[in-house]
């Protein structure tokens, strides 16, 4: 005789199959897909703040929280969905900022001044998928880390590559500037003390520092 059972793909806190349906709304009975989940969890996440619940937005959905779990998944899930979202509009909105400019400075100024100004726009979404808990910590942590240090990597690699250093060593500036971007942008979106324009200025100029020093030269002393 077949068990009953269910099996772990079919839990509630299992992302929707290719072949289920996503259910529909309480309200009108439009069905709820994954992306108008995540537009509604973004609303309302903008308009109440990062401390929002599951319940809550299933709520704003117009969908139980059954729902939200099979069209989504569980928390860390829709962490993962909404930072990947806001990381393609925080590269986009960059990338548009720096398009065309030549000089490595202005370059850098502009990145750094476009990331703040998205995490202000985007300040309770941007502290959502930042702060928010989840069991992997590691995870969390590096959710807005791994595209952005990716994508600049090779930006460094070219530059170090033109000065005479070791392009190799790409990744690891590229994930020390965004991780120091990241929690100076948290420190400045609790704290707010200065203005953009000055909080600009001044991460620039530490980039920009070790950006343009020579590589280092170290002599293996032998006993």
């Amino acid at each position: 005789m077949a068990s009953s059972r269910k099996s772990p793909s079919s839990r509630a806190g299992s992302p929707r199959g290719p072949g289920r349906p996503a259910g529909r709304t309480t309200a009108d009975g439009v069905i709820a897909d994954r992306e108008t989940l995540l537009t509604a969890a973004e609303r309302l996440i903008r308009r109440q703040g990062p401390d929002v619940s599951l319940e809550a937005i299933a709520a704003a959905a117009g969908v139980t929280k059954p729902i939200l779990y099979r069209g989504v998944g569980g928390r860390g899930a829709l962490i993962d969905a909404l930072a990947d979202r806001l990381n393609k509009r925080i590269t986009e909105y960059v990338a548009e900022r720096i398009a065309g400019v030549t000089d490595p400075h202005d370059a850098l100024e502009r990145l750094v001044g476009g990331y703040l100004a998205y995490a202000a726009r985007e300040r309770h979404l941007y502290l959502y998928v930042t702060a928010a808990a989840r069991d992997d910590r590691v995870q969390s942590s590096l959710l807005l880390a791994d595209r952005a240090a990716r994508e600049l990597a090779q930006a460094i690699a070219a530059h170090r590559s033109a000065h005479g250093a070791d392009p190799a060593a790409a990744m690891i500036w590229a994930y020390g500037l965004v991780g120091a971007l990241h929690f100076v942008t948290l420190w400045w979106l609790r704290d707010r003390p200065m203005d953009i324009e000055q909080a600009t200025e001044q991460i620039t100029a530490l980039f920009w520092a070790g950006l343009s020093l020579p590589p280092l030269s170290r002599t293996r002393k032998t006993r």
